[in-house]
């Protein structure tokens, strides 16, 4: 998966969501490593990704395990 891909949860495909980060991908910036390095402790490895959808007017994002999503 690549940033801007639109994606959905596998047990909920009606949402779709977009890729806004790639964990592990090349990262120039500083907050960008602290986050990659923060969720890599937390349990999320390389390709895991940071996603942003709209759900009833409301703004949500959130990390997933790439195995949870499909690309759209």
């Amino acid at each position: 998966m690549n940033v801007g891909d639109v994606v959905f949860l596998n047990s909920n495909p009606e949402i779709l969501m977009t890729v806004e980060f790639v964990l592990g991908s090349e990262t120039s910036g500083l907050q960008e490593r602290m986050l990659d390095q923060q969720m890599k402790m937390r349990g999320y490895a390389d390709g895991d990704v940071y996603c942003t959808w709209f759900e009833n007017k409301e703004l949500k994002h959130e990390f997933f395990k790439k195995q949870m999503l499909t690309k759209k």
